[in-house]
């Protein structure tokens, strides 16, 4: 233990020594590793699960029974994974140092990827998709059949390697509910049952005056209630309310709650005045009814056929069937937008810095996030950045800088660092970018995945 502990502790003193390209070829290195023994743990729970088959029945001194409850098999993958013998995960478990559940877990994870998930399970064996990710996605397929589970296979397979987990969820969620339409109206119905609205009260000596309302509702109606509240914090900022926006935020519920409770009693005040009054309400009754921008997509064919089941997808929210769009759109003002095809024509150019909408949708359609590699952030909460700083056409500045080709989603954190001068990224194709970074690294991001050049 002596001798491990001195070579351990040589090992990790060797580290300041390494220049920075050296630190990062070294991270890069046990990042493979990491991946390799990930990997090879899977494949050690397969090569386990398949050594400890499920048995129909055991042979007694008085022939053949089936096993007791205590001893009978467990399913614990998908269907058309093998069941396995009572018991097969302690001794992972133990080997593993983890829990039985987690050990489970891995087993399930490694069936479902054999079985069920094969082009998945391809690119996590080649060290393409982060065996975290192949994972994710094997347990929320697990409900699914086997057809619709290799569909969904089909679906991440190219496009899990440059998502992060909220984007793979919704992705998984989506494909999912397009070829099981009745379990997602399933789940709608059963995550209507869940709607409520509650005041908690935490401990006073921690947070006195304070209180927290949770409420759980309508995706539509929660993201209109949302808008007005910032809309009335921003209003209350503007007016020289100094405080963060959280708190006016937070302010504004009490706002809105006077607003409308004076609108409630306008029947029991004296009449007069009648006309400050009116003028009140249609205010708020406008507020109330604001705006709301949804992405939603669908096939026309789906529309066309009014089909129940069918379904399609709201932008950062995930699945959504034609029922809940139509019930929405039913009681809503609604603005309906043409998905451009992004990848047709990015040529087209203005001669101002600022791209017009119509550009900035296009972009930001092209691209979906921050085109940094492996960020996640949708690229509706991005900066879109000029590639190449914009000079001003009356100080010299050439024509048409501004163009889908010139731009590019950046979240802020990463438009503060190719600002900073430590990355630097250039345009190989539509929706691909070759990153350039501190110590020579050098990294590509497509529409397909994000590799090491």
């Amino acid at each position: 233990m002596k001798g491990t502990a001195t070579s351990v502790e040589a090992q990790a003193t060797d580290l300041t020594d390494l220049t920075e390209r050296a630190l990062l070829s070294e991270a890069a290195e046990i990042e493979a590793v990491l991946r390799e023994g990930e990997v090879h743990k899977l494949r050690i729970a397969y090569q386990w699960a398949v050594a400890h088959p499920a048995l129909d029945s055991c042979e007694t001194p008085e022939g053949p029974v089936l096993p007791s409850v205590l001893s009978e098999p467990e399913t614990l993958g998908g269907a058309g994974t093998p069941a396995v013998a009572a018991f097969t995960s302690e001794p992972l478990a133990v080997a593993l140092g983890c829990s039985p559940t987690s050990a489970s877990s891995v087993l399930a994870d490694a069936l479902d990827l054999h079985h069920r998930l094969p082009l998945l399970w391809d690119q996590a064996r080649a060290l393409l998709v982060p065996v975290w990710k192949a994972r994710r996605v094997a347990s929320r397929t697990r409900h699914l059949s086997v057809d619709a589970a290799r569909w969904v296979d089909r679906q991440v397979a190219g496009r899990s390697s440059s998502l992060g987990a909220a984007a793979l969820d919704r992705l998984v969620a989506e494909a999912a509910a397009r070829c099981d339409g009745e379990a997602q109206l399933d789940r709608e119905a059963a995550a209507r049952a869940t709607w409520d609205v509650v005041l908690v009260h935490p401990d006073p000596h921690r947070c006195s005056g304070t209180s927290e309302l949770r409420a759980i509702g309508d995706t539509l109606d929660l993201t209109r209630f949302n808008d007005v509240v910032c809309a009335e914090a921003e209003a209350l900022g503007a007016l020289g309310d100094t405080d963060e926006l959280g708190v006016r935020k937070a302010k504004a519920l009490g706002v809105i709650a006077d607003a409308q409770a004076r609108l409630d009693l306008t029947s029991l005040v004296d009449r007069g005045d009648l006309g400050a009054r009116d003028q009140a309400r249609r205010e708020a009754l406008a507020r109330r009814g604001a705006t709301v921008r949804l992405y939603l997509h669908a096939s026309l064919s789906d529309v066309v056929t009014d089909e129940p089941t069918a379904t399609g997808s709201g932008e950062s929210l995930g699945p959504v069937t034609l029922d809940k769009i139509r019930e929405w759109v039913g009681r809503s003002r609604v603005t309906v937008q043409p998905v451009l095809h992004v990848a047709a024509d990015d040529r087209w150019s203005v001669d101002r810095h600022d791209p017009p909408p119509r550009m900035a949708e296009q972009v930001r359609l092209r691209d979906e996030t921050c085109v940094f590699p492996w960020c996640g952030r949708s690229a509706r909460q991005c900066d879109l950045d000029h590639r190449e700083p914009f000079e001003d056409p009356g100080d010299g500045g050439p024509p048409g800088q501004t163009s889908p080709a010139s731009l590019a989603p950046l979240c802020r954190r990463h438009h503060r660092a190719k600002t900073a001068g430590r990355w630097s990224y250039e345009r190989t194709g539509p929706g691909s970018y070759l990153w350039t970074g501190p110590a020579g690294l050098t990294v590509l991001v497509t529409p397909r995945g994000t590799v090491r050049a």
